[in-house]
């Protein structure tokens, strides 16, 4: 079998993506890889004009050919001579049917009629289409098979370490006690210069949902004017690094920052409003405005560090004085770079209206960290209180993502921030007071991802579905599966 794979981001320009419509595509594709390679022959392609020229060589050879377009429906490529079938992350309760701007395929069901099958990250999703588009239609759900590439982080003999440790970074540090932090920054007394009133962007409608980051960003534009002085801190190897607007440099060298106590782990991307990341921060540090042992590490998944940077330390001198530590990464994290992370963390942190899958969630559970997360969306397929801490949401009406219209079509699950709070508190005493209860929730974690998204797991079930699709068209007469 031949299994063509494309995605709209490739890793010649992932680090410019970061942050940027579909992205994360690019990983899914990544980590679905060891997995498609146990079924067949993949190959990656950049237009349709290749599937077209691969198509034909590979059945004049008698081979089976098959195209998997990781992207959401409405960017699959449709009328290809090759069986094509969508491999997508959904996070809502409710497919989108309009066909919006003229355009047919803003209405999935129309994707799904002029494709071949089609592939959900979450049961939820996977229903979805089956209600849409009845029981003949090829669907089914598969989780990216993460387990084997983090395995050898965790183990079944898992525990916290509370002692110092370290994990390398290349790129931008900010590090909340060594900036200073105060609230009195952030009011302008009355004998000093207005600031000249900045005109903020529209956002574009998959922000929608951002209004809480974007009213902390229009908060931020009180700042004084010298706020942004370039500061440079370093306590031995650990340097932070806050450069102004005009002199954004990522560095070239590693730094190894160095962490103690109980660490705390999430990777979003700041300009998705899905992921509640001002609620996380502020439920941390209230959590622990006491605790200078306490560490909070947010690694922003974003190209640009000045769509977040103002609102982020808005958000940090309102909070201010805390003794907890707020550590926030800029930057592309290499594979070691990123296990190192992991290795360096205590407990993953999710706090998401509404996830597809999860990817970054999944790693840290195969690595053996237990977790605080909701078990709604693609997450009620993994999230239990055997391995995390579960938070409580409750439905509310929002909008698709690419809607330009923001019609409240469908629902998210809105964040309980009280329950993340006391969660943060009773996962920070497990910790530090029943090791042997956080050994086992670290080892239901690694084992429970082993059996949900290992390379074996997956592998099998993806076989069988795509030989369905190849059945269903017909497509294996004369040729070689």
């Amino acid at each position: 079998m031949i299994i063509l794979i494309s995605s709209k981001v490739r890793s010649a320009n992932i680090q410019a993506s970061l942050g940027k419509p579909e992205y994360s595509y690019f990983f899914l594709m990544k980590d679905f890889l060891p997995a498609l390679e146990r079924v067949g022959t993949v190959i990656q392609v950049q237009s349709p004009d290749e599937i077209e020229s691969l198509h034909a060589s590979y059945t004049a050879q008698g081979e089976a050919v098959i195209f998997i377009s990781f992207s959401p429906p409405h960017q699959t490529p449709l009328n290809l001579p090759c069986p094509t079938v969508t491999l997508f992350a959904w996070e809502f309760d409710s497919l989108p049917s309009v066909a919006w701007d003229s355009n047919p395929q803003n209405d999935w069901r129309y994707v799904f009629a002029h494709s071949h099958g089609a592939i959900a990250t979450s049961r939820e999703a996977a229903l979805l289409v089956e209600q849409a588009m009845g029981d003949d239609f090829p669907v089914t759900s598969l989780p990216a098979p993460v387990w084997d590439r983090f395995a050898a982080i965790g183990s079944i003999n898992s525990t916290s370490t509370s002692g110092e440790r370290e994990f390398p970074f290349t790129g931008i540090v900010i590090d909340s006690p060594l900036l200073g932090l105060s609230a009195d920054g952030l009011v302008r007394k009355a004998d000093e210069t207005p600031i000249q009133e900045t005109v903020m962007p529209q956002p574009p409608a998959r922000h929608f949902q951002a209004k809480p980051l974007l009213e902390a960003w229009r908060l931020s534009m009180t700042l004084v004017k010298d706020w942004w002085k370039e500061i440079r801190h370093s306590t031995d190897s650990n340097d932070a690094i806050l450069t102004s607007p005009q002199r954004q440099v990522i560095p070239e060298v590693p730094q190894h920052i160095k962490v103690r106590g109980i660490v705390y782990t999430t990777v979003l991307n700041p300009a998705d409003g899905r992921k509640n990341w001002i609620d996380l921060i502020t439920a941390f540090c209230w959590a622990f405005k006491h605790s200078d042992e306490t560490t909070l590490i947010v690694k922003m998944t974003h190209h640009d560090l000045e769509f977040y940077r103002v609102a982020l330390m808005t958000l940090l001198s309102r909070l201010a004085p805390f003794q907890c530590r707020v550590l926030v990464l800029h930057g592309f994290l290499e594979d070691e770079h990123y296990q190192g992370l992991i290795r360096a963390s205590d407990f993953y942190v999710n706090a998401s209206s509404g996830e597809g899958l999860c990817l970054p969630l999944m790693e840290f559970l195969a690595s053996g960290k237990p977790a605080i997360a909701p078990d709604h969306t693609a997450m009620a397929d993994y999230v239990n209180e055997r391995l995390a801490f579960v938070l409580k949401h409750s439905l509310e009406p929002t909008c698709w993502p690419h809607d330009p219209t923001g019609m409240l079509f469908t629902h998210r699950h809105r964040l309980n921030w009280q329950s993340l709070m006391q969660a943060f508190h009773s996962s920070h005493q497990m910790a530090r007071d029943n090791p042997s209860q956080y050994q086992e929730m670290s080892r239901e974690a690694y084992q429970q991802m082993r059996y949900f998204a290992s390379v074996e797991q997956v592998s099998k079930p993806l076989e069988r579905f795509l030989q369905q699709v190849l059945d269903t068209e017909g497509c294996l007469s004369g040729v070689k599966a």
